[in-house]
């Protein structure tokens, strides 16, 4: 289903949005949601999402990152968030957060989940347009601020990155950014967020603590 805000220049749909996949290392086969497929310039099912095609797609200089993340999550079980390029079917470039982890399923492991292409939400962050999210980004900055500084330190990315995760998980859920960000906050003041070096990846923390989250966050953000 599409999702769009009024107010400003964002419009992208939740599926252009955020992409969800299956990697079965054993066999080395993969399952794409309709979202993947687009993030990569292609219809749904134009192509069989394969180790060689994502890698064809990987921007040259981020190839190397790729397969140490890959090398990480499958032969150390480790989860993973890290951003990197894509080059499209169409030959743009895009700027994408890769999150997963390594499930066993009866036995067989599976590394599951989510492509967030954030490139329009770094073009926003940086270019600070006057949009809903960021006219709830001034009147909320201190907690805002605070949920950013969380993800920063849990997964070692600049500020533009955290704003971008935020943003992103906002449209996946329908949520509000600041509504986000305070249970966030309040989760990191409880310590119920996972600590270093290794914390599940950053949209499943979040969607964790959304399923989660105390009907009262106890964070006021009127100071923001």
């Amino acid at each position: 289903m599409s999702r769009q805000r009024s107010g400003g220049a964002f419009h992208a749909s939740h599926a252009a949005l955020v992409g969800r996949y299956e990697y079965r290392p054993v066999t080395d086969e993969w399952w794409w949601s309709d979202a993947m497929f687009r993030i990569h310039g292609f219809e749904p099912g134009e192509v069989v999402p394969t180790t060689e095609l994502a890698l064809r797609h990987t921007h040259p200089d981020d190839v190397e990152a790729a397969w140490d993340y890959r090398d990480a999550v499958v032969d150390r079980g480790e989860p993973f968030s890290f951003m990197h390029r894509i080059v499209t079917a169409t030959k743009q470039v895009r700027v994408v957060i890769a999150a997963g982890h390594l499930e066993d399923r009866d036995g067989t492991p599976v590394v599951s989940g989510h492509l967030i292409d954030i490139t329009d939400l770094r073009r926003e962050a940086v270019d600070t347009e006057l949009d809903t999210a960021v006219v709830d980004f001034v009147d909320h900055r201190a907690v805002i601020e605070q949920a950013k500084g969380v993800l920063v330190q849990l997964y070692s990315v600049d500020a533009d990155t955290a704003w971008a995760l935020l943003r992103a998980f906002s449209v996946d859920t329908n949520r509000k950014v600041r509504d986000i960000a305070k249970t966030l906050v309040a989760a990191a003041a409880a310590d119920r967020t996972p600590g270093k070096p290794r914390p599940p990846s950053a949209h499943t923390v979040l969607e964790h603590l959304d399923q989660d989250r105390p009907e009262d966050s106890g964070v006021d953000a009127s100071n923001g």
